[in-house]
C-alpha cells in the first residue's frame, strides 16, 4: 500500500476508534467479558481492523458493522482460547492423584507453571502449543517453523522431564 494510501487508512481506523470503541467496549462487556478483557478485545479489534483495512474496500456506511464483524470473530477467538485453557487445566487435575493433600486450584496452576519452567525455551512452547492452545504436534511444527519429528521428539523428552519432576515431588507415583 502507498504511503498516502496507508495514511488515509490510518486516518480512517483513527476515527473509527474515537466513534466506536466505546460501544465495542459494551458489546464485548454485555457478551460477557471482564472489563479487564474488553478493553484488550476492543485494541484486538482494531490492530486487526488496521491490518486489513487497505486490503478489503469497506464503504464508510459499512465501516461501523465491519468493525462489529471484527468484534464477533475477536470474541469468539477469546472464548476458544479460554475454553482451550479449561480444557488443559481438566487434563492437569485428571492425571495428578485424587488424594487430600492434592493442590487447590490456583496452587495447582502455579504448581504447573513451575514445572514447565525447568523446560528448555523451545520445550517450553511445545507443550504450551500443544496443551494450552491446543494445536496438533504437526500444526505446531508449522508455527515453530520446525520438522515434525524434532516436534514430537521435543514434546516426548519434555513430557518425560516433567514425569520424572512430578514423581521428584511426590505428586505422581
Amino acid at each position: 500500500m502507498s504511503t498516502p494510501q496507508r495514511s488515509a487508512s490510518t486516518a480512517k481506523i483513527t476515527d473509527a476508534f474515537r466513534r466506536e470503541a466505546t460501544g465495542l467496549l459494551g458489546f464485548f462487556i454485555r457478551r460477557g467479558a471482564s472489563p479487564h478483557d474488553a478493553a484488550d478485545l476492543v485494541s484486538e479489534t482494531f490492530l486487526v481492523a488496521w491490518k486489513n483495512i487497505g486490503r478489503e474496500k469497506v464503504a464508510p456506511e459499512m465501516l461501523r458493522a465491519w468493525l462489529f464483524g471484527i468484534a464477533r470473530n475477536v470474541l469468539s477467538q477469546h472464548r476458544r482460547g479460554r475454553t482451550r485453557r479449561l480444557a488443559l487445566a481438566d487434563r492437569v487435575r485428571a492425571t495428578l492423584p485424587a488424594t487430600e493433600h492434592a493442590p487447590a486450584e490456583p496452587e495447582l496452576a502455579e504448581h504447573v507453571r513451575e514445572l514447565i519452567s525447568y523446560l528448555p525455551e523451545l520445550d517450553k512452547e511445545i507443550v504450551r502449543l500443544v496443551y494450552w492452545e491446543g494445536f496438533t504436534q504437526e500444526e505446531v511444527a508449522t508455527i515453530l517453523g520446525k520438522p515434525a519429528t524434532v516436534v514430537r521428539a521435543r514434546l516426548s523428552r519434555a513430557r518425560s522431564a516433567l514425569r520424572a519432576r512430578l514423581i521428584e515431588s511426590g505428586d505422581l507415583e
